[in-house]
């Protein structure tokens, strides 16, 4: 046995030395990654000089077009001829493609020889020869019909600029033929056939081998799009796109780029890879100096390549002892195929040793080595060259397609590829590295280039045939001159019908008169309301008309979905969502109680009778409100806006978007007359002489009239240029057979057109593979701006094909390009048309006005003219060339429907706009939304300041906290009293909150009078009279005798540090009660109480008004997180984050603030927006200087602002005359009460008059006006400054939790929110506008602050409930000091157990020999593959331990997953997975020859009977692959490796990952002889001494032992602090009563403790609002990875939430405070009985030394002990608390289960040969 030891360890150290003799010398040829990249680089740049016109002439890579564009679809079909000429043999064939749809390819071929005298002879026999082939082929087959396409093979260099012609550049592989370089060798090939006779061919295509072999794979995989040839010689060849390709007209589509690659470094771009034997090679060859990257890889010179290496080791004395024959001194005796012999895994050494003896050498086995070890560099290097060009063209695709990552297909063939037996293997290896963005699938040409040739042809053919079909589906589109001046023509009599009164009824171009008479002239001026109705968006405008030298038009607008079933519904719907919009509008720009003159654009056929009368023809665009047609538009909007009843206008006009536009563009040019709207829909309209238009009286003058065209060819006048897909289209249309010129040419339903080409296209197989998808079906999928999109002449194919996946539809690169062309005609034609009709339209203004040349101006508008590339330039062109005698200028409208139809207004009304001084003194008032923002960024910056713990003292906003940690869940119940002191009255309420079937709330209350002696008495007298008052309704309600909890809502400043604290700050409200002020006011009460003696109260909270608010409202909303009251006073708070609140301890959880903000602005803050009126009322107040924001927004003071503004302007004789009365001077007269009643729509203005008449002044109409002006100008400002604060602490909020959009709810209280009629909306929107990025549910407080009080104390009470529930359920994993030894004792008995030979057998704690009998001690030297398998991955690696004073470990490796049904598989299947690895590793690192020492890091429990073999005793983990327990893990390895027959390993040892880890510490620090790990799995193994061991021979020395305590406890010695928990884990695990310990502090487990916690807390209503998520019942899905990231100290409750998130867990702040404590607890747990154990082991070994203190290192792996933030700390701290007389210091595996099973095989080896020399 010893013998057998020694040979092998001999035979792989002469490996070894052979291999590395040979890697030195051949140094240069082994590539790195980083090189290969280099490579690459360098590569692609080449590609792009041989793709540029300009760089191509000296580009090494000429990147040759093929003018092949397309792959196969698998739509070809048709017999085929191919000619393959470039090989040592000529090929002909005959390619059957069927038509079956089975996609079956039938070939016959026949060889033709290639005679020498015919290579080098002259051209002309050289294609004779090809032709007599042919003839004999055709005679030979019967093949007979006429134009048999043929496709030519011809693997030399051309170059195309068609795809059946091709200039030869030069010759290659022996060809020399004199007089066809320069020439087309398609042409040639021709006249030969000519010459022949007798055949009737028609070649089609001429095409490389390396394109041939591109398309044969095509035709199986439509992903492939490169081609490579790696055989005699070398190429690639792949789709580029157009657009790229210099040397070829047009930038459409792609074309098959053929690289010439072969001549990649001709320009000294390799020459620091190019090494002696290179250049040897190429001095050598028929042309030095080219070709220099083929002659480094092609099979043509691998062979030569390694004879001539050889040939110089030899002369160097490395192989053959120094002897060489003259047959490897000769040229060309070392083939390629011997390299593929030599390199065969199994027969390899035995081909090479017959080889070398055939060349006349006599070889040694060391030589056989060497030489294999040769033809392995040379050949890889040839893959790795290979591997990174390929990987420079992928990573060129990948870029073109703008995809992440690329997935396609390489068609690859030759020689060296397909018989070299690692070739491919190391190719895609590589490949895929370097490019690990592509997913690259590699398919084998089966039938070589001659089939690709067939293919090209076949596709070619293909090609023809689709383009001839779309041809003549696309010829109707194609309008000529002819057509087109047949349908000006036909346009102008159609218009001269529609002006006559006798034939305007049957006209289709109805020819609508306007009413407007006249185009602006630039004296108009006011402001206008317009209304913009035409498609699905609806605009409401205010419009601002400046005129004089600063003309100006200035515009607000806002815009209004039209919903379908609206458009569709009836027309009282339609009109009523439009005076909603209205109305939203008005209320936006603070404008409802203004009447602006109206215009109405209304883009629909109208026939009008005056400029504020139209009644609808018919509707279009797809409207169908029924009850509209035939009635008037104005008439029913006036009707709606009475509906409403809200507000008044003066509607002055109705117009027509296109006459909008003309007029919008004749204010800036005068010689605008024509209006044209080209886009959803298509109109005409334009200033007609008054005498041709009969249906209107009167003939001075001009009048604008509304063409309609649309309807153009109703009466069947255009129907000969009508397409088949133009009566689809209306056919599914809403209006059949109406609008005939409108579908032709707008917006509407050009996209609908397209669509249904692309049907037809489809359906007969010339789209989209034939295959007709639902979304192409979809009526109106095609929208008209993606014809825009496509046709634009700066995108790409690439995102053509990107817009029509959008669509739903897959299209090919070709599919993009008949796309466009579809899109391009069908656009082409609308301009056309609409072109047409405007030449007529422009020839009749001409003839009207008698004119030889006329100049004028269409104003245009419409999405199809603005933005599609092309539709305007056609337009135009169109009406030039059938206009010729008119200079027509288009100009673009900026906003004609809107813009347009004020100033219409403007025309048709005389408009002078009223003196309004009221913006005189209340412009300061008026904030836009940038200074809202902008206080909205002050008020943030004071919560700020307020919150922490330096700034708060000085800080406006104090931000007091309340206490209250938690809003209501739901699960609330019991009995309460809440007491609401704060305003006029005090308030006592009961409030029964029940939990039956649904959670129900019942009050009772009553109010009690505050007498003014008592607000502004003493504090004892307020407290007794509170306490009277309680005591009052106790009696009533029958509850003296009960002690109920109570909230108590006191509305003043409180600084409280707990929620039934609260010590008055600052009375405010008028309250001024003596004595009160800095006490806490829960004390006062009680002592009230107290002092009473007839009842007791158990006072639980005392909280703010707002904050009752946000509780009230929290228990019907669980988003609620603000509480706002806006009434007499103002105020508001919400959830903070508890981390930021300095003035309270934690950080943990969330707390309710009580912002205090009435004072904001005390400081000087808002002094640049307070007015003269605001100081006058600060001044005049009770505490002047204080509250400064809440007299600005209150109501307390609102009623007192508005008066002080109505005095100043009577003062100045703009109100009632300059009449003050002595009751208007009066302070609070005006209360905020009257702005109430003076801002209600109706009756707003009937209000204003009386109470300006109660208050002595006689108001004229206009004074009415002014004032509810004022008022709503005040109330206003009030909402706008309260959205800005509130938009302050809803960014915060959204900042605190991280999302980009905030959802949540604001709960309201207050009387000015309620009772203001247009507050709520104002504020509403304001916000909205504000804050964007927030989804906002404002929701008012019915119940008013004391149900909130009530909401806190019932919230307190369920937590203390709460609280106290958990804490039993995790009491039970709080382990005492005392259990902790009690551990720690068991433990220690264990050990013995698993120690004696008696006990061994029922010992848990196993305590298995591992033979490694000593740490390393420094001397380890040598290469050790290592295996390391423990979990999910397993890693294989090579180790190189270097020693002496430098010593080193150098480590290579790579990580394979194991499959779950690899794991629970079979054992075989499991080790040849193993196996598969190991040589996918060999491979990758070139060792797949070398014999190494290996050691395998097998992490699961074995029964060890020497260093090298292991028994299974079970499986742990989750592993459970059969026929392994009770098998030596290293036999079953063994026999992987045989079944494999591949190469061969010394198993050296078998070791455990916690053995490896003691290993690896130990190699750096001699004190470690512990091993632990606590991670996925725990376990622990330490050095114990030999005459304790009794399962093992022997007493000298020490051992290893693998303790494998994670079985600790199986025997139920741990059944007494086992937790119901635990059981439930074990009991669902895979090893049930297995491996306890181990379930109860390691990483596998702890989650699903945790899981399982949580489910028992949710079922018990403490969690998750009691909702248990299918998600929390899977079972692993609360990984261990989440304790760590829940635990972190840097971890905020949001990202705990975060996290619970992820696993579908919808939390709440308090679900993330008590995940983290169980979490926590858990954990804990854990560490603590893991310390406990490790207790128990350092104080055995310090027991069997004899010391009194023991210095001992610990090395630890694992990712609980690494990256859980608490583990380790309390690991440490438990041990030193169990075993004082220990110093253990915990020591960090770098790679226990890698590094140290190579220490460990190093180890082995050097005690392996100490007894070999013993």
């Amino acid at each position: 046995m010893f013998a057998v030891h020694l040979l092998s360890f001999y035979f792989s150290k002469l490996q070894e030395d052979q291999i590395k003799k040979v890697d030195r010398f051949l140094y240069a040829m082994r590539l790195s990654d980083d090189q290969l990249l280099d490579i690459a680089a360098r590569f692609q740049a080449e590609m792009e000089k041989g793709l540029s016109a300009e760089s191509n002439p000296t580009a090494a890579l000429k990147m040759l077009p093929t003018h092949v564009r397309s792959t196969p679809d698998t739509s070809e079909k048709g017999e085929f001829l191919a000619l393959d000429l470039g090989g040592s043999k000529f090929k002909v064939l005959q390619v059957k493609v069927s038509e079956d749809g089975k996609k079956r390819v039938e070939m016959e071929s026949k060889m033709y020889p290639n005679p020498e005298e015919i290579l080098s002879g002259k051209g002309t026999d050289l294609f004779d020869y090809v032709a007599a082939c042919l003839k004999d082929f055709m005679q030979s087959k019967h093949i007979n019909q006429k134009k048999q396409p043929l496709g030519f093979t011809f693997s030399f260099p051309c170059r195309q600029s068609t795809v059946d012609e091709g200039v030869l550049l030069s010759w290659s592989k022996h060809f020399k033929a004199r007089g066809v370089q320069g020439k087309d060798v398609v042409n040639l090939l021709r006249k030969a056939i000519d010459r022949a006779g007798g055949i009737d061919v028609d070649v089609l295509a001429l095409v490389n081998d390396t394109v041939g072999t591109m398309m044969t794979c095509g035709y199986d995989d439509q992903h492939c799009e490169v081609g490579v040839i790696i055989g005699t010689g070398t190429n690639a060849c792949y789709m580029e796109e157009l657009r790229h390709i210099d040397l070829v007209e047009g930038d459409e589509g792609r074309m098959c780029i053929n690289t010439e690659w072969g001549a990649f470094g001709d320009d000294g771009s390799l020459d620091d890879f190019i090494t002696d034997f290179d250049r040897e090679i190429d001095a050598a060859s028929i042309n030095p100096g080219k070709q220099l990257f083929e002659k480094m890889i092609s099979g043509l010179y691998l062979g030569e390549l390694v004879r001539l290496i050889l040939l110089k080791m030899t002369k160097k004395g490395l192989l053959f002892k120094g002897r060489a024959s003259d047959a490897l001194r000769t040229k060309g005796k070392f083939e390629t195929r011997h390299i593929s012999a030599i390199e065969k895994y199994k027969e390899g050494l035995n081909n090479t040793r017959e080889i070398l003896t055939a060349l006349g050498l006599q070889p040694s086995e060391d030589d056989c080595i060497a030489v294999q070890h040769v033809c392995t560099i040379v050949s890889f290097r040839s893959a790795n060259l290979c591997a990174a060009a390929l990987s420079a063209i992928l990573a060129r695709i990948r870029e073109n397609k703008k995809v992440s990552r690329l997935r396609t297909t390489v068609g690859v063939d030759g020689t060296v590829y397909r018989t070299h037996p690692q070739y491919a293997k190391r190719l895609h290896k590589v490949v895929r590295r370097l490019v690990p963005d592509c997913h690259v699938r590699f398919v084998l040409s089966e039938s070589g280039s001659g089939k690709g040739a067939a293919m090209v042809t076949a596709v070619a053919q293909r090609l023809v045939s689709q383009r001839k079909q779309i041809d003549q589906t696309l010829a109707p589109f194609l309008l000529s001159r002819q057509q087109l001046q047949q349908v000006r023509d036909k346009m102008r009599v159609e218009l001269e019908r529609g002006l006559k009164k006798d034939t305007h009824h049957t006209a289709s171009v109805k020819m609508l008169p306007s009413y407007v008479y006249r185009t602006p002239d630039g004296t108009e001026g006011g402001k206008f309301l317009a209304l913009d109705l035409g498609g699905t968006n609806f605009r409401v405008l205010v419009v601002k008309i400046r005129s004089g030298l600063r003309r100006s038009v200035r515009m607000y607008n806002k815009i209004y979905a039209i919903p379908l079933e609206i458009m569709q519904g009836t027309g009282e719907e339609l009109f009523d969502h439009i005076v909603h919009c209205i109305s939203d509008f008005l209320d936006y720009m603070g404008m409802k109680n203004t009447t602006l003159p109206l215009g109405f654009t209304f883009s629909f056929p109208c026939r009008q009778t005056g400029i504020d009368k139209g009644t609808l023809v018919n509707w279009t665009k797809g409207f169908k409100a029924t009850d509209c047609e035939g009635h008037d538009v104005v008439d029913m909007l006036r009707e709606a806006i009475k509906r409403r009843n809200e507000f008044d206008l003066d509607i002055v006009a109705v117009v027509n978007d296109t006459v909008g536009t003309m007029m919008t563009c004749a204010y800036e040019d005068p010689q605008c007359e024509i209006g044209l709207i080209a886009g959803t829909g298509s109109n005409v309209c334009y200033m007609e002489e008054m005498r041709n238009i009969e249906t209107v009286e009167g003939d001075e003058g001009r009048m604008c009239v509304n063409t309609e065209w649309g309807g153009f060819g109703e009466n069947g006048c255009i129907e000969d240029i009508r397409t088949k897909f133009d009566r689809e289209v209306d056919e599914g249309s809403l209006n059949i057979g109406k609008q005939r010129f409108e579908k032709m040419t707008s917006g509407m339903y050009l996209g609908e057109i397209v669509r249904q080409i692309l049907i037809d296209l489809t359906r007969r197989g010339l789209l989209f593979r034939g295959r007709v998808t639902e979304r192409l079906k979809t009526r109106g999928i095609f929208e008209t701006k993606f014809l825009s999109q496509i046709e634009s002449d700066r995108l790409a194919l690439l995102q053509v094909r990107a817009i029509l996946q959008q669509l739903g539809l897959d299209g090919t690169c070709d599919d993009s390009i008949i796309v466009k062309e579809v899109c391009s005609t069908v656009s082409r034609r609308a301009a056309q048309l609409c072109g047409a009709g405007m030449a007529a339209v422009v020839d009749k203004i001409r003839e009207n006005r008698g004119l030889d040349k006329l100049d004028i101006t269409v104003g245009v508008d419409g999405t199809l003219y603005k933005l599609h590339p092309h539709f305007s330039s056609i337009l135009k062109e169109t009406v030039q060339d059938l206009a010729p005698q008119c200079e027509v200028n288009f100009v673009l409208s900026e906003d004609g429907s809107g813009k347009g139809a004020a100033l219409i207004t403007a025309v048709a009304r005389k408009y002078k706009e009223p003196l309004r001084p009221i913006d005189k003194y209340l412009y300061s008032m008026r904030f836009s939304d940038e200074t809202l923002l902008d206080i909205m960024g002050r008020f943030r910056r004071e919560l700020e300041n307020g919150l922490g713990r330096d700034t708060n003292p000085t800080a406006t906003v104090k931000m007091l906290p309340t206490f209250v940690r938690s809003i209501p869940d739901g699960s609330e119940k019991g009995d309460f009293i809440a007491l609401d002191l704060g305003g006029s009255n005090f308030r006592i309420l009961r409030v029964k909150v029940s939990h039956e079937k649904k959670q129900t709330v019942q009050m009772e209350s009553q109010i009690y009078d505050t007498p003014e002696d008592i607000i502004h008495g003493s504090g004892t007298r307020l407290f007794d009279h509170v306490a009277e008052c309680l005591g009052d309704f106790m009696e009533k309600q029958k509850i003296k005798d009960k002690k109920l909890p109570v909230g108590f809502t006191f509305s003043f400043p409180c600084a409280q540090s707990k929620l039934d604290e609260g010590i008055l700050l600052t009375w405010t409200k008028r309250f001024k009660a003596s004595g009160v002020e800095g006490m806490d006011v829960v004390k006062l009460l009680n002592k009230a109480i107290k002092k009473r003696g007839d009842y007791d109260a158990d006072i639980m909270a005392v909280v703010n008004d707002t904050v009752g608010t946000m509780m009230t409202c929290g228990f019907d909303d669980q988003r609620c997180e603000v509480g706002i009251i806006i009434g007499t006073g103002t105020n508001a708070c919400y959830m903070e984050e508890l981390r930021h609140i300095d003035l309270v301890e934690g950080d943990e959880g969330r707390m309710c603030i009580n912002t205090e903000w009435g004072a904001f602005g005390d400081d000087g803050l808002l002094e640049d927006i307070r007015t003269e009126f605001d100081r006058e009322i600060d001044r005049g107040s009770l505490n002047p200087g204080k509250q400064l924001f809440e007299k600005m927004v209150s109501g307390m003071y609102m009623g007192e602002l508005v008066r002080l503004i109505l005095v100043k302007m009577a003062k100045e004789g703009l109100l009632f005359e300059g009449r003050i009365t002595p009751e208007l001077l009066t302070k609070g007269k005006f209360e905020t009460k009257h702005l109430s009643a003076i801002e209600k729509s109706k009756e707003g203005l009937t209000k204003a008059k009386e109470i300006l008449t109660r208050l002595g002044v006689e108001p004229s109409h206009e004074d009415c006006i002014a004032v509810q002006h004022v008022c709503a100008i005040v109330s206003f400002r009030s909402a706008n400054l309260i959205a800005a604060t509130l938009g302050g602490i809803l960014t915060r909020l959204r900042d605190n939790k991280g999302v980009p959009r905030l959802r949540t709810t604001v709960g309201i209280d207050g009387s000015l929110y309620k009772m203001h009629p247009q507050y709520s909306r104002r504020l509403h929107k304001t916000v909205r506008r504000l804050v964007p990025d927030s989804d906002v549910r404002f929701l008012l407080s019915e119940s008013g602050s004391g149900k909130g009080a009530a909401m806190v104390t019932a919230v307190a009470y369920r937590l203390a409930d709460q609280a106290r529930q958990i804490k039993e359920t995790l009491d039970e994993f709080r382990l005492t000091h005392a259990q902790l030894l009690e551990v720690k004792k068991r433990m220690r008995t264990e050990i013995q157990n698993g120690l004696g030979k008696k006990t061994h057998e029922t010992a848990t704690v196993k305590m298995l020999p591992t033979f490694v009998r000593s740490t390393p001690d420094g001397s380890e030297n040598g290469d050790f593959l290592a295996l390391d398998l423990g979990g999910t991955n397993f890693r294989v690696l090579l180790v190189k331990i270097r020693s002496g004073k430098r010593r080193t470990v150098e480590m290579h490796n790579k990580i394979y997953a194991i499959p779950i049904e690899v794991m629970q598989g079979t054992g075989e299947e499991l080790f040849d997975h193993i196996v598969h690895c190991i040589s996918d590793f060999l491979d990758y690192m070139g060792m797949k020859n070398a014999r190494l020492p290996l050691g395998f890091t097998f992490s699961f429990p074995c029964k060890q009977t020497s260093l090298d073999a292991g028994i299974l005793i079970n499986w742990t983990k989750g592993f459970k692959a059969t026929d392994c327990e009770g098998e030596d893990v290293v036999g079953l390895l063994r026999e992987g490796i045989k079944r494999r027959e591949e190469f061969d390993l010394d198993v050296v040892a078998v070791v455990n990952d916690t053995v490896g880890t003691m290993m690896t510490c130990a190699y750096e620090e001699p004190t470690c002889e512990i091993g632990l790990i606590a991670g996925t799995g725990s376990n622990a193994c330490y050095m114990e001494e030999m005459k304790n061991i009794e399962t093992v021979e022997g007493d000298q020395g020490l051992m290893c032992v693998n303790m494998e305590w994670g079985a600790f406890g199986d025997n139920g010695c741990l059944d007494d602090i086992r937790t119901q928990y635990d059981r439930a884990v074990d009991e669902l695990s895979l090893n049930a009563g297995k491996q306890r310990y181990e379930k109860m502090c390691s990483g596998m487990y702890l989650g699903e403790i945790v899981r399982n916690i949580l489910i028992d807390l949710t079922k018990r209503g403490f969690l998750f609002r009691g909702q248990i998520s299918e998600t929390l019942k899977t079972r692993g899905i609360f990984e261990t990875k989440f304790l760590s990231q829940i635990e972190s100290d840097r971890l905020a409750l949001l990202q705990v939430r975060a996290i619970l998130q992820q696993l579908g867990l919808d939390s709440t702040c308090d679900d993330s405070i008590i995940v983290k404590e169980v979490c926590g607890t858990v954990s804990r747990r854990a560490a603590q009985i893991c310390g406990a154990g490790m207790a128990a082991v350092v104080d055995k070994i310090r027991e069997n030394r004899g010391l009194e203190k023991l210095d001992i290192t610990v090395g630890v792996d694992g990712t609980l002990y690494k990256l859980h933030p608490h583990f380790s700390r309390i690991m440490h701290q438990t041990v030193k608390e169990l075993a004082p007389k220990c110093y253990v210091t915990f020591l960090l595996s770098e790679d226990g289960s890698g590094k140290g099973a190579a220490l460990i095989t190093a180890v082995g080896c050097r005690l392996r040969e100490q007894e070999q020399q013993n």
